[in-house]
């Protein structure tokens, strides 16, 4: 019996402190997920568009999603989901439903449609690209292009509720 109060309380901090550890990742989850959530916990979506081989991407990715006061306003404040630009997944936005109309065959070099419609600022497309939308799954705005840390926290802090 002392042995066991003994590993009780060898692996109670474990248990106890985990919770308030500080995350060193975006908690990414789907958008069926996000859209459910942020209905029933009155919180916005922030949606992160990339593509494979892309160097900006690669470069937010490693940078400024990477920065600890990012990661931390992020899960946070929003559901985040992160969206390859080219999915093939088919996307249902304000009633309608979105794909890519590129056959599978040719590979997956063409754009998804929900990233068109939603991902476009100023008449262009860009990649990687954060979309942010609200509760009720309404788009609020867009952030295109590379954000450095600093520009993306001045950016993205007017939505958080």
């Amino acid at each position: 019996m002392k042995k066991i109060l003994i590993l009780i309380l060898a692996i109670a901090p474990f248990f106890t402190f985990s919770q308030g550890a500080q995350q060193l990742g975006i908690n990414w989850i789907s958008l069926e997920k996000a859209k459910k959530y942020a209905k029933k916990y009155d919180k916005n979506i922030l949606v992160y568009f990339y593509k494979k081989d892309c160097p900006y991407c690669d470069k937010m990715s490693k940078e400024t999603l990477k920065d600890l006061n990012i990661i931390n306003l992020i899960n946070k404040n929003f559901f985040p989901v992160k969206i390859d630009s080219r999915t093939k997944d088919t996307i249902i936005y304000d009633g309608k439903n979105y794909s890519n109309q590129q056959p599978i065959s040719h590979g997956s070099t063409w754009r998804h449609d929900f990233y068109a419609e939603v991902a476009e600022y100023r008449e262009r497309i860009t990649t990687p690209t954060i979309v942010l939308f609200n509760n009720k799954f309404e788009k609020s705005t867009v952030f295109p292009g590379n954000q450095p840390k600093e520009l993306l926290l001045r950016r993205i802090k007017p939505y958080i509720k």
